[in-house]
């Protein structure tokens, strides 16, 4: 979230509490790797806090690792919701219009140039947006602690803000066969597969 070079107000540090709560609760619903929020500023980047979400390649490197394959779309769509999160929490759940939000548009667009042209992106960003409402709606509760969490402590760990939410990357669910198996049954499958080329070298 943008900032400038003045005292914030109580209503506008709740304002800056609720955007970031949103990237962060988002991006961990959608189990994306996330690291930690806060909304102490920075006053040389001109920023009131932020959430940290990896980068599409990172997020998609961490869902294979766990055995989770999907079209390639799916991991930039899903961080563009987690961008788009910070904006419809303070829409939704405080009933403002966010005024901080030009750094993750940019952000959203510079993601989505690199699999989408601009006409499709004018087709899809409605869609994503409506998922992302529905997604704060849903997720509201939990939206709510971590903004008071930020307005008590200012920052969150990556770790208390796992534990809070109650998800993570670390609950992405394998849809690869072969990984999702445990050691026990990917040494039977080896040794079967040894057996049949094996068998096949020989002819039989």
């Amino acid at each position: 979230m943008r900032l400038g070079k003045r005292r914030r107000t109580r209503s506008e540090l709740r304002q800056t509490a609720y955007h970031e709560a949103g990237h962060a609760v988002i991006g961990r619903v959608l189990t994306l790797p996330c690291g930690p929020a806060t909304i102490k500023p920075s006053y040389e980047e001109m920023r009131a806090g932020y959430s940290i979400t990896f980068d599409p390649y990172a997020c998609e490197a961490e869902w294979q690792k766990r055995g989770k394959y999907r079209v390639r779309d799916a991991v930039w769509h899903a961080r563009a919701i987690a961008y788009m999160a910070g904006a419809e929490s303070e829409r939704e759940l405080l009933g403002q219009e966010a005024t901080g939000d030009a750094k993750d548009k940019v952000e959203i667009a510079r993601m989505l140039s690199e699999i989408i042209s601009e006409d499709q992106w004018k087709r899809v960003e409605p869609r994503l947006r409506a998922m992302t409402r529905m997604l704060v709606r849903r997720h509201k509760a939990k939206i709510v602690r971590v903004a008071k969490a930020l307005l008590s402590k200012r920052t969150l760990s990556r770790r208390q803000l796992d534990n809070m939410v109650g998800r993570s990357v670390a609950d992405v669910k394998p849809n690869s066969p072969v990984i999702a198996m445990n050691e026990s049954e990917r040494k039977a499958l080896r040794a079967a597969l040894d057996k049949l080329a094996e068998r096949s070298a020989r002819g039989t």
